[in-house]
């Protein structure tokens, strides 16, 4: 009787709070993954930046020499 009282007077049925436990698990879940998606994106475009400079550096060509160069070894 106790059950009755207590569902019917709070209006919870007894997989709401299992079902409250689930959604705060799940935007938990879903918060931490995208922090971590955006940590690694930025890490990557980091890198992909550094690699960049590195074989710009390593060539000592403009983006023009590069474009004929490329030409060059194209019609080789």
């Amino acid at each position: 009787m106790r059950y009755f009282e207590f569902v019917h007077n709070l209006g919870a049925h007894s997989w709401d709070i299992p079902t409250l436990i689930v959604v705060v698990i799940l935007i938990i879940m879903i918060l931490v993954h995208h922090t971590n998606q955006k940590k690694r994106q930025n890490d990557f475009e980091e890198e992909l930046d550094k690699k960049i400079q590195e074989i710009r550096e390593g060539k000592g060509m403009t983006g023009e020499e590069n474009t004929i160069q490329a030409e060059s070894n194209v019609e080789a």
